[in-house]
């Protein structure tokens, strides 16, 4: 019985993983056309101090919440375009190409060399070497109005700033190494040995794939990772199995290939400027968020993380504390050890009282 129940639960997951599901309670996630804030997801998660103007709180909603979530949809623009999206060309992104999303295009990497390549490296792609065959519509000025920002973690300008229209591309043999066949997020990377800075990389993508709606796990990920040495997430590896159900592919490894994909997804970057979550100006007087809630739950449940507890009369006390000379704490040894007298003294009170 068992059996078929697992079995069963693995079956609607299969066929229900392009969709996150929204609890019936709610009317909307935040970011939609219509959606009212006191019915969306968010409108119970954020506590803001008593008396608080009105105008604080949406700013909080809009920067640290799925309030961040709608300029990004609503500055959506074509740039290129094709009648059939099949074998034509395809590219849409946000102000300052924060994110987009595309179809049959290609990136060359025959300037990508590995004796001579650093991270963070801006120049890979060069002219002639990123494009499509866009069969309706080419806006070029549009796409170099976006190129305002750049940075390696806060847009895709860099990559993109070159893509062109060729008449004679298609996605075969002739014109490419490697095909993509399947969907792929294309994704530049924080430090992975840092929770905080690689979270950064993992809840940008989660809110991308609010932008375009999918949650499927079918998805090819490449870490457009410029280094020799490659991105080595060993810590959280782990995580990227909340996005895809095949093992994430390094840039590094297809240097002086021309890669083709069938469709592709480049997901807000962790350090926009004004962006999630490391350069936010979030308001003082509010707590909660609806999106890093929501966020937390997907992780949980695409990893399968079961919660144990809370245990009945238990604390359980985390205490962290960095070594390097600016993050660390000074008296760290001495907040330890009162932490555990503490703790200590408790115990032997119950003790005695027994």
């Amino acid at each position: 019985m068992n059996i078929l129940i697992n079995l069963f639960a693995l079956l609607l997951l299969v066929f229900n993983v392009n969709t996150i599901k929204l609890p019936n309670k709610y009317s909307c996630w935040g970011y939609e056309d219509n959606c009212q804030f006191n019915s969306s997801f968010s409108g119970s998660k954020i506590k803001c101090k008593k008396n608080m103007p009105i105008n604080q709180k949406k700013l909080f909603f809009d920067r640290g919440d799925f309030g961040y979530i709608k300029p990004h949809i609503s500055s959506l623009k074509v740039i290129c375009d094709s009648n059939n999206h099949s074998d034509g060309s395809f590219l849409e992104c946000s102000d300052h190409l924060r994110y987009c999303k595309a179809k049959n295009i290609y990136f060359d990497l025959k300037s990508l060399n590995p004796k001579t390549t650093k991270r963070y490296k801006e120049d890979v792609i060069n002219e002639g070497e990123v494009g499509g065959n866009c069969k309706v519509k080419f806006n070029k000025n549009l796409l170099k109005s976006r190129l305002d920002q750049k940075g390696y973690l806060q847009t895709w300008a860099q990559e993109l700033e070159n893509f062109d229209s060729y008449d004679n591309f298609k996605i075969d043999d002739n014109n490419c190494d490697v095909v993509f066949e399947r969907p792929t997020i294309i994704i530049k990377l924080d430090a992975s040995v840092n929770m905080y800075h690689h979270f950064c990389d993992f809840l940008n993508l989660y809110a991308s794939q609010h932008i375009c709606n999918n949650f499927t796990l079918n998805y090819d990920i490449l870490w457009w990772d410029t280094s020799l040495q490659g991105y080595v997430d060993e810590i959280f590896g782990d995580v990227w199995k909340a996005f895809s159900n095949s093992k994430p592919k390094e840039l590094i490894h297809f240097s002086g290939k021309k890669l083709c994909f069938k469709e592709a997804l480049f997901p807000l970057l962790s350090r926009q400027i004004m962006g999630l979550f490391y350069n936010t100006p979030i308001p003082d007087g509010c707590s909660g968020t609806g999106l890093f809630i929501s966020f937390h739950y997907h992780l949980i449940e695409r990893l399968n993380i079961s919660q144990n507890g809370p245990k009945l009369n238990k604390l359980r006390v985390t205490f962290l504390s960095r070594s390097t000379n600016f993050r660390r704490i000074m008296n760290a040894e001495k907040v330890s050890c009162t932490i555990v007298k503490i703790f200590f003294d408790t115990k032997k009170m119950k003790l005695l009282r027994m």
